[in-house]
C-alpha cells in the first residue's frame, strides 16, 4: 500500500510539473494592437503614412526568382492570427535598444580596430532623436541597456567600395546556443549605411537573446539604426521605425524546431529588400511580407555594406563571452556545423544575385573563440554558403 500511494504522489508531481509546463508555453508573448496605432507610426514624421500591407508585383518578382517553394516554408504550429486590422507585438522582458558597436576594418599590420560609431553621448536613460519632440511621442522611446564584448565571425563586403546593395537574404540554419544570463548570439545580416559618422542599418535574423526575452530560445529578431537615432533598436517598438503588418508572424516570434548538429536541421529564409514602387525596405519570409522599415532618407542610393555571419556578446561587462552557432568551431560538414546558404544580395538596378566572391572578405575579431568559413559555391541548392561558429569564453580583445 505504501508503495503505490508513492507511486500515486510521483504521479500527481509529474501531472503538476506538465500542467506548470504547459501554463508557461501558453503564456502569451506578444499582444494584438492596431496595425495604424503600432509604435512605428507614432513618430511625428509618420503622420500621413501610407502603409505597405502586401509587396509591390516587382518586389514580388524579385523574391519569386530568387527563391524556391521549398524555403517559403515555415513551421507555426500554435501560431495564433491577430483579428482583422491588427497585428501581433512583442511584449519584451526588458529595454529594447542597446548600444552598437560596428566592427572597423583591419589596419596595414594587421592589427584590429574597433570604432563606436555613435555621434552623440548619451546617459543610460537618455533616447531622444531632437529637443523639439512632443512628450506624447517621448513617451514611446523605450529606455536604452548596453551590449558588451561583442565579437563577429562574418564575410563582408569590401570596405571602401562605390558599390551600393538595396538588400540581402539566406537560408539561416536555425540553432540553439548554450547562451546564459545576460548574453546573447545571433546568426545575422547587416545592410548598413554610412555617411561621415552617421550610420543607417537594417539587422535581422536568428537570435538568441536572454536580455531581451528573457529566455534562451531562438527567435526572428531585427534591429534598426538610422539618423541621429544612433542607438539601436530592436523588433517593433520604436517610432518610426519597423513596422509590423503579418497577422501572426513577427520579430520576437519563438522558433519551436532547432536543428541538430550530425542530425535534422531546421531553416527558415529570411529577406529584406527595398520595394522598387515604394522605397520601403521589406521584410520577408520567403515570398511572404512580414513587415517593413518605411523609406529611409540616409539610404536612398541603397546599402554600402552587407554583412553576413554570426554575432555574439554580453549585456554586461566583465562576463564571459558566448557561444556562436553550434558552440564549436566551423567545418566543412554542414550536418554538423552552423550555416548559412543561399546567400544573396540586392543590386542597384534591383536584380537578385548570388554573392559575389571576389567582392568579400573574412572578418574575425578573436579567431581563439571564434571561425567563420566561406565555402563559396556549394551546390544548386546551397549555392553561396558560409559556416561559422565558436565556443566563446575570455574573449575580451
Amino acid at each position: 500500500m505504501a508503495s503505490l500511494r508513492l507511486k500515486l504522489f510521483s504521479l500527481c508531481l509529474i501531472c503538476i510539473s506538465c500542467i506548470a509546463t504547459s501554463t508557461l508555453e501558453q503564456e502569451t508573448e506578444f499582444e494584438c494592437v492596431s496595425m495604424y496605432t503600432q509604435s512605428a507610426l507614432q513618430h511625428p514624421q509618420m503622420k500621413n503614412h501610407q502603409i505597405q500591407t502586401k509587396p509591390s508585383r516587382e518586389l514580388l518578382s524579385m523574391l519569386s526568382t530568387s527563391n524556391d517553394d521549398t524555403i517559403t516554408k515555415i513551421v507555426l504550429e500554435g501560431s495564433e492570427e491577430c483579428p482583422k486590422g491588427q497585428v501581433p507585438i512583442h511584449k519584451p522582458k526588458t529595454n529594447v535598444t542597446n548600444n552598437f558597436i560596428y566592427p572597423q576594418q583591419f589596419t596595414k599590420e594587421g592589427r584590429l580596430l574597433r570604432q563606436d560609431r555613435r555621434v552623440y553621448k548619451r546617459s543610460m536613460n537618455e533616447h531622444t532623436y531632437s529637443s523639439t519632440l512632443s512628450q506624447k511621442y517621448k513617451k514611446h522611446l523605450p529606455k536604452v541597456f548596453r551590449e558588451y564584448n561583442q565579437h563577429y565571425a562574418i564575410i563582408k563586403t569590401f570596405e571602401n567600395t562605390t558599390k551600393k546593395w538595396r538588400g540581402a537574404q539566406g537560408l539561416f540554419d536555425i540553432n540553439k546556443p548554450r547562451v546564459g544570463q545576460h548574453q546573447y548570439s545571433k546568426a545575422w545580416i547587416w545592410l548598413n549605411h554610412i555617411q561621415g559618422n552617421v550610420m543607417t542599418s537594417i539587422q535581422f535574423g536568428v537570435a538568441v537573446h536572454t536580455r531581451l526575452y528573457g529566455d534562451d530560445t531562438p527567435r526572428l529578431t531585427t534591429l534598426w539604426m538610422a539618423g541621429k537615432q544612433q542607438n539601436g533598436c530592436y523588433n517593433a517598438l520604436c517610432p518610426g521605425g519597423y513596422v509590423q503588418v503579418h497577422k501572426s508572424i513577427f520579430p520576437g516570434m519563438v522558433y519551436d524546431k532547432v536543428s541538430v548538429p550530425g542530425g535534422e536541421h531546421h531553416t527558415v529564409h529570411l529577406s529584406v529588400a527595398e520595394d522598387p514602387v515604394t522605397k520601403n525596405w521589406v521584410l520577408t519570409i520567403g515570398t511572404m511580407m512580414i513587415g517593413y522599415w518605411p523609406r529611409q532618407s540616409y539610404m536612398a542610393e541603397g546599402a554600402s555594406e552587407v554583412y553576413f555571419g554570426g554575432f555574439a556578446g554580453t549585456s554586461m561587462a566583465q562576463t564571459l563571452s558566448p557561444p556562436m552557432g553550434t558552440g564549436e568551431f566551423p567545418t566543412k560538414d554542414l550536418t554538423r556545423s552552423s550555416f548559412m546558404k543561399q546567400l544573396k544580395y540586392v543590386l542597384q538596378d534591383y536584380t537578385v544575385v548570388d554573392i559575389n566572391s571576389n567582392e568579400i572578405e573574412l572578418y574575425v575579431d578573436n579567431p581563439k573563440c571564434y571561425a567563420v568559413m566561406f565555402l563559396k559555391y556549394v551546390d544548386f541548392d546551397s549555392r553561396e554558403t558560409l559556416t561559422f561558429g565558436g565556443p566563446g569564453g575570455h574573449c575580451r580583445l
